[in-house]
């Protein structure tokens, strides 16, 4: 086709121009994409007459010659090409029409291309650009050496290249234009496989898999033949336990065009759950799975679909099922706890004294219990990512997200996790996101607090903002306000900064005890009650208090503080009842699911039962002063507390020698001095635990080495502490409202 007025630019003066508009600009492959995605707009106008291949051509060539750090570059492209244009004598409708169609090849989606012939080819010539080896060999190539910016660079390459590669064949509505793009991408997977593993994204394959079935599936249900389309799938599918974070959240965009399948799985999946709870008060995945695939197969011969291909749709939507489980735990828990409520809440007097002290059975591990004998079983009951000694595999994955591993996570510290690479992959991908964590004001700093004070010090370091919540647990709030203070001073000491973090006292920030009020109204107490293992005799402040807890998750997200964003909260496995109780809640409010990492909390140096509930108290807590070691403990109290510290030895000094001791920091509360704070670093702990185990270490000897490297971590702090300039001690004061000069 041509123009109504016929004008064809000089190629040589053209030529010429554009080497010397590109010569000095900023974005150093901009003349050779625009002369690739030239070259195959002229490809694609072949089979696509309506196109002026004159105006297209000269469009493609100047849609790159704005600068990329100009407001608006596609309006720059646009001027510099009419700039030359009309110094070259062309037309006026030529000018316009070349510029209308340069523009379209910048527009968001395809929409805004109807009845624009020109721009619609050239927008599919500048989009298959993302699947060709040259611009993927051009964003390689410029990766910066190994680094923080390498890992930048490349998680961007991630996100502006290759998922929109991936997406791109749902929104390609040329045929000639899709023939391109399965060559392309097929010769692109290759080339991937064939570069060095540092500089690829370890997914890409998977990533590359999931867009295959999802455009499958999109494909069945538009009705073509089932048979081609498995043929075209991936060999083997997709198996449920490869898919992780990230999978989830790309696979989760397909779910509104299969509703009917996914209220089938849902309404199947609540069945089973509801059935096996009754049974045993566990869900079995397995049943829930093989119910789904059962019923995915029922309704594929409702809607005409092989039993093969129903099987790839479910094994599609397990890769959500896990969040499906959580919403189908809640909604059985919380029936129950409305039948058990019905008669328990009745006030008449039928309803005994000992009917009347039934606790609700809970399906999570109770508020503030750390139980950490119990850590592996709690992992597989509570459905989380394990990330401890008994995960050595997931460990090595998670790990894979950082380039300098905290030593908590080599050595196992880090026990277990929940979505957390949906977080990483945000805070890889330079977006907000924040840390959560609380703690306690009931005494003074301990090495318990500092161990969480660690990890908060690490991700604030990676980026991620700081937000630290103290709950007001001591006899006044004045000695909270004061304790708040003291930990502070601690955390920035050990490298916090408190310019950068946000930290209160419950009870003194209005949007926590709004947004408790909001959530309590949308949580029946019946749901409490299932969580908590709440019972009548509890208190009404019982019922409250967690709402502050979810308060504390939550609000984080609310207008004033910036909106949804990703969130973790990092807390001991005991405070996964309040993370799955306000992953739940989020949907409702509109805000981001939060993520979780469960950190291994500091072994307390003595047993102790406490006389009110009868169960061991495990941790360092204030409430048994015997079993911690304060930042303000003299070197006296440090050596005596760890001399008389609870180990897991044998015996006799014969025994240990011959069968060796028991280096389990959840055991032995020395080798979890050492695991946190006297020896951290991951080669050198695990060389103490060798020896401990082969018998060549003694606990005299272990005790003795913590001892030193404790009092030498302390005195080091005071040092640092004391060192503190005015301005950090301000803040602090600031933060925690109390006078001047009381710190």
């Amino acid at each position: 086709m041509t123009t109504a007025q016929s004008y064809t630019p000089d190629a040589h003066r053209l030529a010429v121009s554009l080497a010397a508009i590109y010569a000095d600009h900023p974005d150093s492959t901009g003349l050779p994409a625009a002369r690739r995605i030239a070259v195959t707009a002229a490809e694609l106008s072949e089979s696509y007459p309506l196109a002026d291949t004159v105006i297209v051509n000269a469009a493609a060539l100047f849609h790159l010659a704005g600068r990329p750090d100009a407001p608006d570059r596609a309006r720059d492209s646009a001027a510099v090409a009419a700039a030359w244009l009309r110094g070259a004598d062309a037309p006026e409708q030529f000018v316009a029409t070349v510029c209308d169609a340069l523009l379209a090849a910048w527009a968001a989606d395809l929409d805004v291309n109807d009845g624009n012939a020109n721009g619609r080819l050239l927008w599919h010539a500048a989009q298959l650009d993302l699947v060709g080896i040259e611009r993927n060999s051009d964003h390689l190539r410029d990766a910066p050496a190994a680094g923080p910016q390498r890992a930048q660079y490349l998680s961007a390459y991630r996100r502006d290249c290759l998922l929109p590669a991936l997406g791109l064949r749902e929104l390609i509505s040329m045929p000639e234009a899709a023939a391109i793009y399965d060559r392309r991408m097929a010769r692109l997977a290759a080339w991937l496989d064939e570069q060095p593993a540092s500089l690829v994204p370890t997914d890409w394959r998977r990533l590359s898999e999931v867009s295959q079935v999802e455009r499958g599936v999109s494909r069945l249900l538009a009705g073509e033949d089932p048979a081609l389309v498995r043929s075209e799938m991936p060999a083997g599918g997709l198996p449920y336990a490869e898919y992780r974070g990230r999978q989830r959240a790309i696979i989760a965009g397909s779910h509104d065009r299969i509703l009917e399948l996914t209220h089938a799985r849902i309404e199947a999946s609540r069945n089973v759950a509801a059935e096996k709870y009754l049974e045993s008060d566990t869900i079995h995945k397995p049943a829930v799975e093989e119910n789904l695939f059962v019923s995915a197969r029922r309704r594929a011969r409702q809607l005409g679909l092989s039993p093969e291909t129903a099987e790839d749709i479910a094994r599609l939507l397990l890769s959500n099922a896990r969040e499906v489980q959580e919403r189908t735990l809640n909604d059985i828990a919380q029936r129950l706890s409305q039948l058990h409520g019905q008669i328990l809440d009745a006030d008449s007097p039928e309803t005994s004294a000992e009917e009347a002290d039934i606790a609700i059975p809970s399906l999570v591990v109770r508020s503030g219990d750390q139980p950490l004998a119990r850590e592996n079983e709690l992992v597989k009951e509570l459905r989380i990512t394990g990330l401890n000694e008994a995960y050595p595999e997931q460990r090595a994955r998670f790990v894979q997200w950082f380039e300098a591993p905290h030593p908590y996570m080599l050595t196992g510290q880090v026990v277990g996790s929940r979505d957390a690479d949906l977080f990483m992959q945000a805070l890889a991908d330079g977006e907000r996101c924040k840390i959560i964590a609380g703690m306690s004001t009931d005494g003074p700093m301990h090495l318990g607090h500092m161990t969480l004070g660690n990890l908060l010090i690490y991700f604030h370091s990676l980026g991620a903002e700081i937000v630290l919540g103290f709950r007001d647990e001591s006899d006044s709030r004045e000695q909270a306000l004061r304790n708040m203070l003291d930990r502070l001073l601690a955390l920035a000491a050990a490298g916090l900064d408190l310019q950068r973090a946000d930290a209160y006292l419950q009870l003194n920030r209005a949007a926590i005890v709004e947004t408790a009020f909001s959530l309590g109204r949308a949580t029946p107490l019946s749901v409490l009650n299932s969580a908590l293992g709440l019972r009548l005799s509890s208190s009404a402040t019982d019922t409250f208090l967690p709402l502050l807890r979810l308060a504390d998750i939550l609000h984080t997200q609310q207008p004033e503080y910036g909106g949804p964003c990703r969130t973790l909260v990092i807390d001991g496995i005991g405070g996964d009842v309040y993370v799955r109780m306000a992953r739940n809640l989020a949907d409702r409010f509109g805000l981001v699911k939060p993520s979780a990492l469960y950190l291994r909390m500091t072994r307390g140096l003595t047993t102790y039962d406490d006389p009110g509930t009868g169960s061991a108290i495990e941790v360092m807590t204030n409430a048994v002063p015997q079993g911690r070691i304060t930042y303000d403990d003299s070197p006296e109290d440090v050596r005596r507390r760890i001399g008389r510290a609870y180990t897991g030895g044998r015996p006799t000094l014969a025994e240990q020698r011959e069968k060796g001791g028991n280096p389990d920091p959840r055991i032995c509360s020395v080798s979890s001095l050492h695991a946190f704070h006297a020896t951290p670093e991951p080669d050198a702990y695990a060389a103490l635990q060798k020896r401990c185990r082969s018998g060549e270490l003694l606990c005299g000897r272990c005790k003795e080495s913590a001892t030193h490297n404790l009092l030498e971590y302390l005195q080091k702090h005071r040092r640092k502490r004391d060192a503190l300039p005015e301005t950090i001690r301000q803040r602090a004061r600031a933060m925690a409202g109390v006078a001047d000069k009381e710190d």
